[in-house]
């Protein structure tokens, strides 16, 4: 090897032996005091390298052999649709260099075929043929002097190198170019089939020296303590960061990479001291989190305060091999008990959505959240796209060549929206996903007695450019004749470009042509159904604004209906878009992501339930009574189910963008238009759907008490057909907030039956740290959380120039397709990493560390849940009393108490005493029934109206304060104490 000191050498096979004995998911990086943090690949470890590629070249890589092996399968360029010898490469980001500096330079690389490639170290993501801002290339000295290719050999190819830099480059990259003809590049660099092993790389600065020592007097050498998005968990005591409330129950999870098989015994310490002990539960290995786990259940502490838990294994310690430190992994992260755990997330996370806004110039003013380690104002930026006008495409087409050559009769502006995504794509599907769930926060705290607007007011602003995506007759000579009121699908640049990141390259420079997708049956049905939903909760607020929303829901009912034929079909095939353009393909085939909709049964189902909920016509609830999808995810849904079953191994959630069923089910049950009998059917669906989820959280083999199920996992991005394997999907966390949706509307509809709550807060557990990673997936909360999502303008991990991400953003979480580059480049492999650690914390890692705003309501949804829940409800709009078994078809009729009638009665014994609602059971449910009977004694009065009003038994039960005779907020009160243990009876 050559320039490699012995000291160096030293380094290497320390870090070898360390990787030897690590119980993280892989091994951990190797230490250099060069300029680059990987050289030789022996690690079976590509990162810092990675390798990129532009749409529409391919090629594949991993690190089997200690080199990085590259395999060239589309080499890109013009003529294929790509723009030049860049479509392909591998670069090296994140280095310094200093003016003045000398550095030395070698690469290896062996070669299947004769080739050339440039080589170039420059500012990060400069196009360094139009912009010269690099300090070397091409084995030249001289910038200026290498322009010509390196020439490759057949065989093995050494080269060493020189040079003094002329500049400073904060954010450097090293990076190979390989890819096809085109700009400055008069032939393929390589021809298909072309296999490169790059090795013994190495970049010294001899000013600098072997060692690094900091930032400031050594600033072009690795600093060897970047983790670089690799997660290694500071505890194995695994505990949600944020915190438990007082009456719910606590859990934590003690995972470890070999079975201790008796119950570990633990403590639950308060300012260093014990306040608990308790055994764990051994349940063996859970394949999922890739651990040997026990419960630690520790649900009896209540008393608010900061605590931590030390399990009894103080030989568990670990020092982490890159950062020095030194992990006590048997004491858990801090996490706090009170009703205030969740303090300030919400406001953070609905900021989110202002700051993804595509029209506005994004002011300070208007920033609330920010990473306090960076600067606010920093997050503040101009409008990416302030005037956005695209053309309208008369079908879909896979890939446009290297200029627009698509439709360009007509255009229209598309101007507002969010991004939806990490990429400057803006989904009528995504959004609306995202616009159903803020306004649906909005309605269920109106339907419990408290409502705050912020979330319907941001759920207007992405509605009003739904409005804008409907096909107007006038202005579209491709749809408009025959699909006048149909909703495009999507809008958004018309090929997938890489700007390495930085936004001021894409507006400046790479700017691409804008177009708009063909109108289909999804976007139109998912259009109808937010706007009708959106004209009843608007209603009284902003009437004008109610009524162009359920015109524009009417409007395009009439006209997608007129067409139910074509899209009410029995034969389901990801084809359809091939003869009936208004079926979406999948998103892979146009490389950005579309949400496919072969099947749009279920968004029917759900645009009529919206429809009816807001107007009670018969139109409406005759098209969704009759609903029946048998190519739904979960087998055959109907009418009111909650599509949760998984079949096939497919998504285990109660929806997701291209499952709408539960999303219709939902609004019936809050509305006040569903009939009574339907009421009955939707709460014991939502109630069995949550018993599901429970049973799952619970099973003995579920380490971190998760609602979730791997999926079956095949045909990813760049992987054989015949491929499979089980795993989690990208966008795991959001499937698991969506399943603690259930669970809440479980506790709603069940008069506040604890079970649920803890279930829902459970989920939660997960997001917040009690997973396989032991990591907090919301930025700025917990104490080890994530800190890059995938975003195009929060890069501050590749140029510190630009911002770190606001607090408040739940990102994607683990994926076992192992899709992005990134995550390849830390030697996962697809099927052999368990699925709870598929996960890397950079912005690079876009199938496992994104943000989309579906996902991010979902989020905010169940905070927002969680934090009200403690609130004393206002009466629920329903009319019948939740059974817990399966409703008949048969009608009964029951006599209820005269409200206004006066009855004399004897004095009752009690049968447990502060069983309030006579379930036997003494639980928090208990002391809001008694709430809200003294709040509102019409519904929940002894002879309320409510079927689950107080009763007389459940009046003697309920009198548990002594010191006052009859029902009073006292009584409550002492049962809240009895709960949190603070009272050891009430009798």
């Amino acid at each position: 090897m050559k320039h490699r000191s012995t000291k160096k050498i030293i380094q290497r096979l320390m870090a070898a032996s360390i990787a030897a004995v690590s119980t993280a998911a892989f091994a951990p990086f190797t230490a250099n005091a060069d300029c680059l943090g990987q050289n030789d690949f022996n690690d079976g470890i590509a990162l810092p390298w990675t390798a990129y590629s532009i749409s529409p070249a391919e090629q594949r890589f991993d690190t089997k052999g200690g080199s990085f092996n590259i395999t060239i399968y589309n080499p890109g360029g013009y003529q294929r649709g790509g723009d030049s010898r860049w479509d392909l490469g591998i670069r090296h980001r994140n280095l310094h260099i200093e003016k003045g500096h000398k550095y030395k330079i070698h690469w290896e690389v062996e070669a299947s075929t004769d080739g050339e490639l440039a080589t170039v170290i420059s500012d990060s993501g400069t196009n360094f043929n139009v912009d010269p801002s690099g300090v070397w290339q091409n084995n030249a000295s001289n910038w200026d002097q290498g322009w010509d290719n390196v020439k490759i050999i057949q065989g093995k190819n050494s080269f060493d190198s020189e040079f003094t830099a002329t500049k400073t480059i904060e954010v450097a990259e090293w990076s190979f170019q390989y890819g096809g003809a085109g700009s400055y590049q008069p032939n393929d660099c390589f021809p298909e089939g072309t296999v490169l092993k790059f090795d013994n790389l190495t970049l010294e600065c001899e000013t600098c020296g072997e060692e690094y020592k900091d930032a400031k007097s050594t600033p072009c050498l690795w600093d060897p303590t970047n983790e670089m998005g690799i997660i290694t968990p500071r505890s194995d005591v695994r505990v949600n960061q944020m915190g438990y409330y007082i009456a719910n129950d606590k859990k934590a999870t003690y995972a470890t990479s070999k079975e201790i098989k008796d119950p570990v015994s633990f403590t639950v310490k308060k300012n260093g001291e014990t306040v608990y002990t308790g055994k764990g539960t051994p349940i063996g290995y859970d394949e999922t989190a890739g651990d040997y786990c026990q419960i630690l259940d520790f649900s009896t502490v209540s008393e608010p305060g900061t605590y931590t838990i030390e399990v009894d294994d103080k030989d568990n310690v670990y020092t982490n091999s890159r950062t020095g430190e030194t992990y006590k992994k048997y004491i858990s992260h801090e996490f706090k008990i009170g009703e205030d755990v969740y303090s300030g997330i919400l406001k953070d996370a609905l900021n989110y959505y202002y700051q993804n806004r595509s029209d506005e110039d994004i002011k300070e003013s208007k920033i609330t959240s920010y990473n306090p380690k960076d600067k606010k104002s920093k997050l503040a930026h101009s409008a990416m796209h302030k005037n956005d006008t695209a053309y309208i495409q008369s079908e879909w087409i896979r890939a446009y060549g290297r200029e627009f050559d698509g439709d360009k009769r007509d255009s229209i502006d598309v101007t507002g929206g969010w991004y939806t995504g990490s990429d400057s794509t803006k989904n009528v599907i995504t959004g609306a996903n995202a616009v159903w769930l803020l306004q649906n926060m909005y309605e269920m705290d109106k339907s419990r007695g408290d409502a705050s607007e912020e979330s319907l007011r941001e759920a207007r602003y992405e509605l009003e450019w739904m409005f804008k995506m409907i096909v107007d007759a006038d202005k579209d000579s491709v749809w408009g004749k025959d699909h006048a009121n149909f909703v495009y699908h999507q809008a958004g640049d018309y090929r997938p470009n890489s700007f390495a990141g930085k936004t001021y390259i894409y507006d400046e420079e790479y700017m691409p042509v804008r177009i708009v997708r063909p109108p289909t049956y999804a976007a139109t049905f998912n259009m109808i159904a937010c706007a009708a939903q959106a004209a009843r909760l608007w209603e009284g607020i902003d009437d004008d604004f109610a009524k162009e929303c359920l015109k524009h829901a009417e409007d395009s009912w009439k006209a997608v209906m007129a067409y139910k034929e074509k899209w009410d079909v029995s034969d389901v095939r990801s084809g359809h878009y091939q003869v009936d353009p208004q079926f979406a393909p999948e998103g892979s085939y146009v490389g950005t992501g579309i949400y496919e909709d072969s099947c749009v049964k279920d968004e029917a189902y759900w645009a009529a339930c919206e429809l009816f909920a807001t107007t009670g016509a018969e139109e409406y609830y005759d098209e969704l009574k009759n609903y029946e999808n048998k190519h739904s995810r979960a087998g055959v849904t109907k009418a009111f189910d909650i599509e949760l079953s998984q079949i096939d191994g497919v998504t285990y959630s109660a929806f997701n963008n291209s499952e709408t069923t539960t999303l219709g089910t939902l609004s019936l049950y809050l509305s006040d238009k569903a009939a009574a009998r339907d009421k009955e059917i939707i709460e014991y669906n939502i109630k069995q759907a949550a018993e599901s989820l429970l049973e799952i959280e619970n099973s003995s083999r579920n380490g971190m008490g998760v609602p979730f199920k791997e999926t079956v996992i095949m045909d990813q991005i760049g992987m054989p057909t015949d491929y499979t394997h089980a795993g989690y999907e990208p966008g795991s966390n959001a499937f698991i907030t969506n399943n603690a949706m259930i669970m809440a509307y479980a506790y709603d509809a069940s008069n506040a039956d604890m079970k649920y709550l803890n279930g829902m807060t459970q989920a939660m557990d997960y997001i917040f740290g009690r997973n396989g990673l032991g990591i907090s997936y919301v930025t700025g909360y917990g104490t080890y959380h994530s800190n890059n999502p995938s975003n195009r303008y929060w890069i501050y991990e590749l140029d510190h120039d630009f911002p770190m991400a606001p607090s408040g953003v739940m990102v994607s979480g683990p994926a076992s397709g192992i899709q992005d580059d990134y995550v390849k480049s830390l030697g996962m492999e697809r099927g052999k990493v368990p699925a709870q650690k598929c996960y890397a914390d950079s912005v690079s890692s876009w199938s496992t560390n994104d943000s989309a705003v579906d996902w991010q309501a979902s989020f905010a949804w169940n905070i927002n849940f969680a934090e009200n829940a403690w609130d004393v409800p206002g009466p629920l709009p329903t009319t019948t009393t939740t059974t817990t078994t399966p409703p008949t078809t048969t009608t009964t009729t029951t006599t209820t108490p005269d409200p206004g009638k006066t009855t004399t009665t004897t004095d009752i014994a009690v049968t447990k005493s502060g069983d309030a609602n006579c379930d036997d059971t003494v639980e928090l449910a208990d002391a809001i029934l008694i709430m809200q009977s003294l709040a509102n004694p019409d519904q929940y009065g002894t002879q309320g109206k409510n079927p689950k009003h107080l009763t007389p038994q459940g009046k003697a039960n309920a009198d548990v304060d002594k010191s006052t005779k009859g029902i009073t907020s006292g009584d409550a009160l002492r049962i809240q104490e009895y709960l949190l243990h603070l009272v050891e009876s009430l009798d």
